[in-house]
């Protein structure tokens, strides 16, 4: 797809790392699969990934969770 940032690049599949922050906890989400414009470097998440992403980020703060890094799983 044309990248709706830039307007001059194109999406690419690859993976990237999520960074989310609630209150005083910090996650990170690394290998994610994403769309990646090869001009501006923006990326773009499907619905599903982000809603599995945040299920996965709810439980490890309901957890306690302060400071995870982790690798991407689908749930």
């Amino acid at each position: 797809m044309k990248c709706p940032i830039c307007k001059h690049g194109d999406t690419m599949t690859g993976t990237a790392s999520i960074t989310l922050e609630k209150n005083a906890a910090t996650l990170v989400f690394k290998g994610v699969p994403a769309q990646i414009c090869n001009n501006c470097g923006e990326e773009y998440f499907t619905d599903n990934i982000t809603q599995s992403i945040m299920k996965q980020a709810e439980l490890a703060i309901a957890q306690g969770v302060q400071i995870d890094v982790r690798q991407y799983r689908a749930a």
